[in-house]
């Protein structure tokens, strides 16, 4: 069944409601997972479908983001330059990565103008 989902779910009916669905699978020879699927394919083909998701402006989520990473960085690079405190390496190896991503973020941003 590709391009379907599985959604596990409860359904809570009492001892009639649910003697009452077994014999409408029995006389239906259908299996429990199959009528459901039917019941919510019929009720979702009268509902409306959802709106579209709102376009996403990318130059502002790489600006956002560009903001974000430098914010990070200034505040690293402080702990950095502690006189009284040496930077340990995972410190100096975050920065590394946070000016990697910067610049990576800056080119995208060139190529997105």
């Amino acid at each position: 069944m590709s391009g379907h989902y599985t959604i596990p779910t409860r359904i809570r009916l009492t001892e009639a409601q649910r003697d009452q669905l077994y014999w409408l699978l029995r006389e239906r020879s259908i299996e429990l997972d199959d009528f459901m699927t039917e019941l919510v394919n019929d009720y979702l083909a009268g509902q409306p479908l959802p709106p579209a998701p709102a376009l996403v402006d990318r130059q502002a989520t790489i600006r956002e983001q560009l903001r974000l990473r430098r914010n990070q960085l200034r505040m690293l690079r402080a702990q950095l330059h502690d006189p009284h405190n040496p930077p340990p390496d995972w410190l100096r190896a975050m920065v590394a990565e946070l000016e990697d991503e910067i610049t990576r973020l800056e080119v995208e941003l060139r190529r997105e103008e």
